[in-house]
């Protein structure tokens, strides 16, 4: 790996009409499993300078330890996984990177001619999507890797090399 690396892809991801019709899907298709899958997240954020809250579900699965995200939106406003239209970008959305420092990452892509599209945050977490003028249609994720998201991540990869089939789903409502 060269030092321009951002470092190895670990996460592919996909927008989806239907989240529970989706996991089932990997799970038939691919066998991908066991699904983590996260309803009602809330992220705050800012989209093409523009402040926003964006809702979602999400669902995680493992293949080799890549990390496979689907997300269904959940609002009806600007968001990252619409386009101008309000429309969901259904198919593929983005690839991404865990970062230990996501503004030291987001200013390394800037430095290379990247754009940020998101930055957006929670309390678990901070994401920011950038974009390449050149590569339109699939964006580059930064995924904050803290103590917290590595202890899930830990579980997540333990669970997906030791699942045999059994309880393909497991769901964690965040609504409160």
């Amino acid at each position: 790996m060269n030092s321009a690396s951002f470092g190895p892809i670990r996460q592919v991801a996909w927008i989806v009409a239907d989240l529970e019709r989706s996991v089932a899907h990997w799970l038939r298709i691919s066998g991908v499993g066991p699904w983590t899958c996260f309803r009602n997240v809330a992220m705050q954020g800012r989209l093409r300078g523009e402040a926003v809250t964006v809702r979602m579900h999400v669902a995680l699965g493992y293949q080799d330890g890549m990390e496979i995200e689907l997300i269904q939106d959940l609002g009806a406003g600007p968001s990252p996984y619409r386009d101008a239209s309000g429309a969901p970008l259904i198919g593929m959305h983005h690839v991404g990177w865990f970062a230990d420092d996501v503004p030291a990452e987001v200013a390394r892509g800037v430095a290379r001619g990247l754009r940020v599209c998101f930055e957006a945050a929670n309390p678990v977490t901070r994401v920011a999507y950038l974009e390449d003028p050149a590569e339109p249609g699939v964006l580059l994720e930064f995924i904050e890797m803290n103590a917290v998201m590595r202890e899930g991540l830990n579980a997540r990869l333990a669970a997906a090399r030791a699942w045999r089939g059994a309880d393909p789903v497991q769901v964690i409502d965040l609504g409160g």
